[in-house]
């Protein structure tokens, strides 16, 4: 494995409440600045996150950073070809992406600098007041009694899990591979939709960027460019809309293609550059690529940070 050169961009405070705490995006650095990054870039099962986990536990050292927990909510399509008891059962469980987090002191500085340790994902619901990640085969030992319908939701939610991976890794970035089901008109349209997350080594504060992955006619990964990147800030909440569509349904009972998202992640739509694009989908990466990824994501998060400067700027002129 090669050891690579990374750093964290900046952009000024005036649009520090559009991008959290001026933190941009990382990308390799010149070689004056000595950060090591060890690039793995072997494709690796994303972690399933322990079943009983409490998820945003403050006071949690592994799974210690929310990326992301989505609540599906039927929105739209079919919902009246649902049963009450399977609506109601949707809503139960919360897509839940948690990361761990890991400070330690630099000898020479003696500042505090953060690495990504993992990232992982589960499903998560309340148990006893508490949010909790649970599993079918670990819900009875930690209190929770699964009915006929929870149980199948539950567990085909699990198996589309198996499908995540990490597609690279560094000790301060992670790219993420889930499965998908966008609505598109009137269909559900599988996708990859891919998580580009980070921290800052400084602070160990998380972000990430979101965007949809299809297949082409020929069978190449390429992105969907009809919809622009996502900016995620840390610990996003997100009520999920969910179209149904009434003919993936046998016997009342839903397949993989029954539900599908409405829409990416709520958060700040960032407009595709070129360049950006033609790294973006890859199903590989290696040091060269993911140093024109990651250069590709900074100018164009640069560009719109940029714009919106620009605009305040000129909407507080006299």
């Amino acid at each position: 494995m090669k050891l690579l050169n990374y750093r964290l961009l900046h952009i000024g405070s005036n649009v520090k409440s559009w991008l959290t705490g001026s933190m941009l995006l990382v990308a390799l650095s010149q070689p004056n600045v000595m950060l090591a990054e060890e690039f793995v870039a072997a494709s690796q099962s994303l972690t399933r996150i322990e079943a009983g986990t409490v998820v945003d536990d403050p006071n949690a050292t592994h799974w210690n950073r929310v990326v992301l927990l989505a609540r599906p909510r039927i929105a739209s399509g079919d919902v009246d070809s649902l049963a009450a008891t399977i609506r109601e059962s949707v809503s139960s469980f919360v897509l839940t992406i948690l990361a761990s987090v890991a400070q330690a002191t630099d000898p020479v500085s003696g500042e505090p600098r953060y690495t990504l340790e993992d990232v992982g994902v589960g499903y998560s619901m309340q148990v006893g007041g508490t949010q909790r990640v649970v599993t079918v085969a670990e819900a009875a030992k930690i209190g929770v009694n699964l009915s006929i319908v929870t149980r199948l939701l539950l567990s085909e939610n699990e198996k589309q899990l198996e499908t995540a991976r990490i597609v690279a890794r560094t000790s301060t970035f992670m790219i993420v591979d889930t499965p998908a089901f966008v609505l598109r008109g009137a269909t559900h349209a599988e996708y990859v939709m891919r998580h580009f997350i980070w921290i800052d080594h400084r602070t160990g504060r998380n972000a990430a960027l979101v965007w949809l992955i299809k297949t082409d006619k020929a069978g190449k990964s390429v992105i969907e460019d009809s919809e622009p990147l996502r900016w995620a800030s840390a610990g996003l909440r997100e009520d999920r809309a969910i179209h149904v569509d009434g003919t993936q349904f046998m016997l009342g009972i839903p397949n993989k293609r029954a539900f599908a998202i409405e829409s990416l992640p709520p958060g700040k739509p960032i407009p595709w550059t070129e360049e950006a694009k033609s790294y973006a989908a890859l199903d590989r990466f290696d040091d060269a690529s993911l140093h024109h990824l990651s250069v590709a994501l900074n100018a164009t998060l640069q560009a719109a940070a940029s714009r919106m400067a620009e605009r305040a700027e000129n909407s507080s002129s006299p």
